[in-house]
């Protein structure tokens, strides 16, 4: 109950600074990511008290209070807050990629192999069998030949298809899991995008070349190979300043981290480097290859990325329409349905010959279902490339990925608790329970 009037209490004061206070330059960015860490604090409280994840509740925080909704925090005051998006995703890739040890990934590259296959590259044809049949149900597809229909498609099956490394991370961050489905769905979810690359210049040179949109092969190529492999080779050159400034300095290594991180998430947009790729390069190349001891840092960063953590997740919450999503509910609803349904049968599949454990096997698929980082990339160079349907593609999209952001981490979590892997991580609270209780006492554990 007192979560409950603190939430109605902060979302009051918000409303009356906005009715009395111009809100403008710093001072709306400032109340914004005050209203934003409060409003989602109280509601990832509340949530919990039924059993969700608190990451879900920073999502709804931010459904409630953005534009769509009661209109508290507005489009230019969250444009403003890019920067807390940027930083977080670095902070969550450092710490991430410190947990992905290439030694236990090893055992486990014939399920990777397997996943990548029939659950993502098959998920894409499936996924892209379905759009062609619910074309009736969506109005961008008016007007179009059967091989126009077919080329656009496949090419909104890849962009449909990514994961998100980054509610991957928060949930294992928040749950303390550790295990053999902890590290496939981390290690899967990372190669994942590569493939997902590779994938999106085929099909955006193909729909190109159907339907006469300037596209450029060559240009295409190398803009999403170097977002993705260029901000690898830069993050594992930031491992190695870390880890040369752990090894000699010493002293500050989490304020220096810090500034890294800022640096990275300032720049690394402007020269089109993903912050959250260039990070996890470098937590993996602390982890497996560099002499310098990071844990130290590491702990440090996992106790202060709750306030950072608070707002991203509620930003991405502003994201999601609710007003579009009630417009294109069924077929969105078809989309999340089919796309989780193509993860499930493509991880059967995968497993059904070199199965691992009976938790991998079973849960393994529920990985891939987050959506968030490569998704809204690729929304974007759609609706760039392809400006005569693009503008109507992204209203499905983003409120598919409105959608499962909002429903993944509750299957994660619970996948998690079930398997047993919640809580055997010994590390700082993501988010710390109420009285002090540690994840080990998460709902459902006992």
């Amino acid at each position: 109950m007192i979560p409950l009037l603190l939430l109605l209490a902060t979302a009051g004061l918000m409303e009356a600074a906005r009715s009395f206070t111009p809100l403008t330059g710093e001072y709306g960015t400032e109340l914004a990511f005050g209203f934003l860490l409060l409003a989602a604090y109280f509601m990832g409280q509340l949530v919990s008290k039924a059993g969700l994840p608190r990451l879900t509740g920073y999502l709804i925080a931010g459904v409630l209070a953005g534009p769509a909704v009661l209109e508290l925090v507005t489009h230019d005051m969250a444009g403003s807050l890019r920067v807390v998006n940027g930083v977080a995703s670095c902070i969550l890739g450092l710490v991430a990629g410190s947990e992905l040890n290439l030694k236990k990934v090893r055992p486990l590259l014939p399920t990777l192999r397997g996943l990548m296959i029939f659950a993502v590259i098959g998920g894409i044809v499936l996924l892209g069998g379905v759009l062609f049949a619910i074309r009736p149900l969506i109005p961008l597809f008016d007007g179009m030949t059967f091989g126009q229909s077919v080329a656009v498609c496949g090419l909104l099956a890849v962009a449909l298809i990514p994961q998100s490394p980054a509610v991957v991370m928060a949930v294992l961050a928040e749950t303390k899991a550790d295990g053999p489905l902890s590290q496939t769905m981390l290690a899967t979810v990372v190669v994942a995008d590569l493939v997902v690359i590779v994938c999106y210049a085929i099909a955006s040179a193909a729909a190109g070349a159907v339907i006469g949109g300037s596209v450029d092969v060559l240009s295409t190529i190398g803009s999403v190979s170097w977002e993705l492999l260029g901000s690898m080779a830069f993050g594992v050159v930031i491992g190695m300043l870390i880890g040369a400034f752990l090894r000699t300095v010493k002293e500050g290594a989490s304020m220096f981290a810090l500034l890294i991180c800022v640096v990275v998430a300032e720049v690394g947009g402007r020269v089109h480097l993903d912050p959250l790729v260039v990070m996890l390069a470098a937590g993996i190349w602390l982890e497996n290859f560099s002499r310098a001891n990071s844990h130290d840092l590491l702990h440090s960063f996992e106790s202060a990325q709750l306030p950072v953590f608070l707002v991203w997740f509620a930003l991405a919450g502003l994201k999601l329409d609710l007003k579009q999503l009630w417009i294109t509910l069924i077929p969105v609803l078809i989309i999340v349905v089919a796309r989780g349904g193509a993860f499930y049968l493509g991880s059967k599949v995968a497993m059904s010959k070199d199965a691992p454990s009976p938790a991998v096997a079973n849960n393994a698929w529920i990985g891939l279902v987050p959506q968030a980082g490569l998704s809204l990339a690729l929304i974007v160079l759609i609706q760039k490339t392809f400006p005569s349907f693009g503008g109507a593609a992204a209203v499905i999209m983003l409120s598919v990925l409105g959608v499962n952001q909002l429903v993944s981490p509750i299957l994660l979590r619970r996948a998690l608790i079930k398997t047993g892997e919640a809580g055997k991580k010994s590390a700082t609270d993501f988010a710390p329970h109420t009285h002090g209780r540690r994840a080990a006492s998460l709902p459902g554990t006992h």
